[in-house]
């Protein structure tokens, strides 16, 4: 009877410690997942911010050629595979496996933002014209910091699979998807439109009663002055006062490798028949769509205001959002290779249709009142229903990759396959951009008569007459030439929409090329993607 009543007692007494420790770990996984989304937020403003700088550097008349170089700040993202094995391999014990990497990296990035935001607004805000020196310069700088967040973002992928507990462990991607596209809206949209001094002084002074000025509420180097600080603030705190706590263990084979056994797992899976025919595709996939980058620039070309721009992508941003909800409705996911296969047209016939629409774009300008609502009314129409195509396809590519991956080495796999399709993303942009400046035809001509009196004075005018013929304004010399003048250079012959037909038809090429091959690739058992059994609790190649 007394071991009955103790037991009875013992259990009453263990109930709500039972269900304090329930609500301790609660209440954890939500400060750890505040915490979780507000790297990723910071892991998105130098990711913004570089996207935004095409915005600017067409706006000041920067080349393609030029702006082609700077596509070259967003590669690391796109082969961050190349370091990722360092990063999940070394570390300070005693700092933790992902704090040794994460601290010293955030306070890279905001050392460098401060030390460099006065360098970057003197090329860009106060140079009228930026030269290939400039060009290279800012190129290295922005490269440097993505290639900062790249690596901050291997250490957070990390660290976030370990922060949540099981029952949590989903969140770790809305965290990443809603924190860096948070991140990024601040660095690009948000920064776009502060920095734009009509967008300031039409809307925002206004409704605060401040007077009009030259300049908008931001430039870039009080923007990165400002998130230089964030970072350096926020990475000490983090220092002392967060500590790394594992909340189960991963038993994930590819979570204990060393790098060079993680190198030779890459290359395992890489000889999969498999794995080459699928990397081919991904590979080549975003041919058909290599000018969509270049659109937005020709728009600005147009006159199309950037910071109307960058407002309208945050809308954008939100339909990509919307996405999975919407696509699980009008695709079997089950299947997510074919429904890509049957999406894949579609894209390919919206993008000429955004081509055209580019090209009609200066018809709608006003010149006492710029672009009507109605231009942009019609434009959010067009280009909602191509970013809901756009994220489709990524939804399904990721789909696939989580249904194919090796659980067994799932970051490993995962991140071989997300490299690849990055790739296949940005070298085709790069070589478009290059491309529409080298096939382009330009001349250097006068918008208004010339006075010939006041030019014959100069002692260059009997080389006046053949430059003026010969120029075809393609190199930086001929263009300054062509300015010395009083001429100005323009495009002739667009090679934009001819590159876009040309890419079309290779996207068309494509689908019939690789649409057995992706069937194939569908129906393969799942059993055909793995490189790793398990046999009495130990980890074994096929």
């Amino acid at each position: 009877m007394t071991t009955d009543s103790s037991n009875s007692k013992s259990q009453l007494t263990m109930m709500p410690i039972h269900k304090k420790q329930i609500e301790i770990k609660t209440h954890n996984d939500l400060k750890n997942i505040i915490f979780l989304m507000f790297l990723y937020f910071l892991q998105g403003i130098p990711i913004g911010l570089t996207a935004s700088l095409p915005y600017i550097l067409s706006s000041r008349n920067v080349s393609y050629s030029h702006q082609a170089i700077f596509s070259f700040a967003s590669w690391p993202f796109a082969i961050k595979l190349l370091w990722a094995p360092i990063v999940d391999s070394l570390h300070i014990k005693r700092i933790g496996k992902r704090k040794s990497w994460l601290v010293p990296i955030q306070y890279l990035i905001g050392f460098f933002m401060i030390l460099f935001a006065n360098d970057v607004h003197e090329m860009i805000e106060i140079n009228k014209k930026i030269n290939t020196y400039e060009i290279y310069m800012l190129t290295s700088i922005f490269f440097m910091f993505t290639f900062l967040a790249a690596t901050q973002d291997i250490a957070v992928d990390g660290w976030g699979l370990t922060m949540l507990s099981k029952e949590k462990s989903s969140w770790a991607s809305i965290c990443n998807n809603a924190g860096s596209t948070a991140g990024i809206l601040v660095g690009n949209s948000l920064f776009l439109i502060l920095e734009s001094k009509n967008f300031s002084n039409n809307y925002i002074r206004p409704f605060f009663g401040l007077e009009s000025q030259k300049y908008g509420l931001v430039d870039l180097n009080g923007f990165m002055h400002f998130f230089g600080l964030v970072f350096i603030v926020s990475t000490t705190l983090i220092l002392f006062l967060k500590q790394e706590k594992n909340f189960y263990h991963d038993e994930s084979l590819d979570n204990n490798l060393s790098i060079k056994e993680t190198f030779n797992l890459l290359n395992k899976i890489i000889k999969l028949d498999s794995i080459k025919t699928l990397l081919l595709i991904l590979f080549t996939s975003k041919v058909a769509f290599a000018t969509s980058s270049i659109r937005i620039l020709k728009m600005i070309e147009a006159g199309v205001p950037k910071e109307t721009l960058g407002l309208l992508n945050s809308f954008f941003q939100f339909i990509q959002i919307l996405t999975p909800i919407l696509a699980s409705n009008f695709f079997d996911l089950t299947k997510p290779l074919e429904a890509f296969l049957k999406i894949y047209p579609i894209r390919i016939v919206v993008t000429l249709l955004l081509a055209i629409w580019v090209y009609i774009t200066p018809q709608f300008f006003d010149i006492n009142y710029g672009y009507p609502f109605q231009y942009f009314f019609l434009y959010m129409i067009l280009n909602s229903i191509y970013c809901l195509i756009f994220s489709s396809m990524a939804l399904f590519k990721t789909a696939f990759f989580t249904e194919i991956s090796d659980k067994n080495i799932g970051g490993t796999y995962m991140t071989l396959l997300n490299t690849i399709a990055n790739i296949g993303v940005q070298w085709p942009t790069t070589l478009a951009l290059y491309l529409v400046d080298a096939l382009s035809i330009k001349a250097c001509v006068f918008e208004t008569k010339p006075n010939m009196k006041e030019l014959s004075t100069k002692k260059f005018f009997k080389d006046f007459l053949k430059t003026m013929h010969e120029n075809t304004c393609y190199t930086q010399f001929e263009q300054k030439n062509c300015h010395s003048y009083g001429a100005k250079c323009i495009i002739q012959s667009d090679a934009f929409y001819f590159l876009t037909v040309i890419c079309a038809f290779i996207g068309v090429i494509w689908m019939i090329k690789f649409k057995k091959p992706i069937f194939n690739l569908q129906s393969i058992s799942k059993s055909d993607w793995k490189i790793i059994q398990v046999k009495n609790n130990q980890h074994l190649f096929k």
